[in-house]
């Protein structure tokens, strides 16, 4: 049976999916004691700072080869510096449905983005499970009160969410030829650094200015989840994925995410159980195995 001859790949990103998962409940938590822009700032150098450690104790250098230098840089800059501040722009002017369901759309850019670059060619079957991906994240999100609505008062964060899908489906889909030179850790932990100075003093002003002393132990060390897990090591298996198996076939686990993510939100959020949930996630298991 198809389902059940799981590569490493396969079981690291459902590993993956359980951590990004767990990882919004807790940046929520967060956020009621840390501001979007600080907390966002902070976690980014703190993971970086992680994965600088991990890399020279592992590889021992951070060196790059000359001709890859601009490339990487450049997407360190979109990657993070700029995916990072229209996201959460973005979660500040729309609902964190809307978010979930464009999201939803991203592997279906990694596949185009994967086609443009001549990196994969995508079966016709397998575009069909795309589509019954998001076709099942939608109704699984769509089925919660205020769900996925489009006004003039959410529109400008569902065009920011927008862009920063798009840029993080062209980081994933450029990383893939540097992956063939650097590892998974070296180009996580180069391209996030990077990134991460570049955004800190959007955030350094609101850093400067936050009242430590009511900020509880909890939100700390959620944030520190954030950083270390959510980003550092989330990043570092994806593109391991990515390296092993490709675009498309990485970037469907996004699908199952918001399965997750509900269920997770209920145990520690109280947020209801949408009735689409069922539905849902057997369309998006079906987009999976037609995908896989």
């Amino acid at each position: 049976m198809k389902l059940i001859k799981f590569q490493l790949s396969d079981w690291l990103m459902l590993l993956v999916v359980q951590i990004w998962a767990l990882n919004l409940s807790l940046i929520k938590i967060a956020l009621k004691e840390l501001p979007p822009i600080p907390f966002n700032g902070i976690r980014l150098m703190f993971g970086s700072l992680v994965l600088i450690i991990w890399l020279l104790k592992v590889e021992g250098n951070l060196k790059v080869k000359r001709e890859h230098l601009f490339k990487i840089i450049i997407l360190s800059i979109t990657g993070y510096t700029i995916y990072q501040y229209v996201f959460i722009k973005g979660i500040n002017y729309t609902t964190v449905s809307n978010t979930a369901v464009i999201f939803g759309i991203s592997p279906i850019l990694i596949s185009i983005f994967s086609i443009m670059f001549k990196q994969e060619k995508i079966k016709p079957i397998a575009w069909v499970g795309i589509f019954l991906g998001f076709l099942g994240v939608y109704l699984t999100i769509s089925g919660k009160s205020g769900g996925f609505e489009i006004s003039a008062s959410n529109i400008k964060g569902d065009i920011l969410i927008l862009l920063a899908v798009i840029l993080w489906a062209h980081y994933s889909v450029s990383a893939r030829p540097l992956l063939k030179f650097y590892s998974p850790l070296k180009f996580t932990a180069l391209t996030m650094s990077i990134g991460s100075v570049l955004f800190f003093p959007f955030s350094l002003a609101e850093v400067v200015k936050l009242d430590y002393s009511v900020i509880s132990i909890k939100a700390w060390l959620f944030l520190a989840y954030s950083g270390v897990m959510g980003l550092a090591v989330g990043l570092i298996l994806w593109f391991f994925s990515v390296k092993k198996v490709g675009n498309s076939q990485t970037a469907v686990y996004s699908n199952i995410q918001p399965i997750f993510s509900v269920l997770y939100a209920w145990v520690i959020l109280s947020e209801s159980i949408p009735p689409a949930l069922l539905l849902g996630g057997v369309i998006i298991i079906l987009g999976f195995i037609f995908t896989h």
